[in-house]
């Protein structure tokens, strides 16, 4: 159990600690930010003169916003789904499995992509809610009341979860192609393939598009990241059986 520990420690440092992870966080806050930067603008003086704004309808508008949906698969990927291919590519996955144990190094290659994927919209959306907390507190002199969040858990959940299934995503992909940029590339094109395919060919099937996932009101998204984690510990053993 110290081994593997030691070795999640070490594959979360790489993920969360690097500039792929500050440029995904970033972008993700500029991506939600998108979708109520003309609300934002002028919420200072609006605070001034009117009524409390609706606070989890106007984030649950940023979640919803095209820009930050599409930009999902691809931002959530960046900083943790290529990382395993790279070990491997690079010859360092051999010394790492002698000094921890295979099993702990599978392990943690795992919940590492998909902890990255998740972290990227925990920051990204703690940002964009500081930022909103900033702008009251700037006009009123105090910040958001917990209370006026309420009813935004599911959208915020749902994103969260759909990280994760992206960057493990990326990463089976990167596993399965031997191309790093699949990491980031792969989960983006999947993401457009299966919407296209939900639009066109099954417009009443609405959990064929996954962009239908980050609204909350379906389990689906915690049964695919379950699909994911399991294929990708799979071959995630795989490849290392290979390279090692």
């Amino acid at each position: 159990m110290r081994a593997f520990f030691r070795a999640l420690r070490v594959d979360l440092a790489k993920a969360l600690w690097g500039r792929w992870f500050v440029i995904a966080v970033l972008a993700t806050l500029f991506s939600l930010w998108l979708g109520i930067s003309q609300q934002l603008r002028g919420m200072g003086d609006y605070l001034m003169y009117n009524d409390e704004p609706h606070w989890a309808g106007m984030l649950d508008q940023a979640l919803q916003g095209s820009f930050a949906q599409l930009s999902l698969p691809a931002l959530s990927a960046l900083p943790a789904a290529g990382l395993a291919l790279l070990e491997l590519q690079a010859g360092a996955a051999r010394s790492a499995i002698f000094r921890v144990g295979w099993q702990p190094y599978r392990a943690g290659k795992v919940l590492a992509a998909l902890a990255g994927g998740m972290a990227v919209q925990i920051v990204g959306i703690g940002l964009l809610m500081g930022l909103m907390h900033a702008i009251r507190l700037t006009a009123l002199g105090a910040s958001i009341p917990w209370a006026a969040w309420q009813g935004i858990e599911p959208p915020v959940l749902a994103r969260i979860v759909c990280g994760s299934i992206w960057s493990g995503a990326g990463s089976l992909l990167a596993l399965l192609t031997g191309t790093a940029s699949a990491a980031t590339v792969g989960p983006l094109c999947l993401c457009y393939g299966l919407m296209m395919v939900g639009t066109r060919f099954f417009p009443d099937t609405a959990w064929v598009n996954p962009l239908s996932w980050l609204g909350g009101a379906s389990a689906l998204p915690w049964a695919v990241l379950g699909v994911i984690a399991l294929l990708l510990w799979v071959v995630q053993g795989r490849k290392v059986r290979q390279h090692v």
